[in-house]
């Protein structure tokens, strides 16, 4: 990935977990609504998320961000 940035934060697990919860339901929400937009409606089940993270880059980071909490929670415990 050309021109990535690295974030770092120091949350408890407690903070990072809410912060988990609270992102994959603002994900949900976001998925359903693009998932019957007239945009995507016409686009294969099987491509129709990744081309919503195409065209939609605040799911895509929030995607990577789920990912990277669920890692560093699982390495905590």
């Amino acid at each position: 990935m050309e021109n990535a940035m690295n974030i770092n934060a120091k949350l408890t697990p407690v903070e990072a977990e809410a912060l988990l919860v609270a992102l994959r339901e603002q994900y949900r929400l976001s998925l359903n609504e693009h998932w019957y937009a007239d945009q995507f409606r016409f686009v294969a089940d099987g491509l129709r998320h990744g081309a919503i993270l195409a065209h939609v880059p605040a799911m895509a980071a929030q995607k990577s961000l789920m990912a990277a909490l669920t890692h560093s929670l699982k390495a905590v415990k």
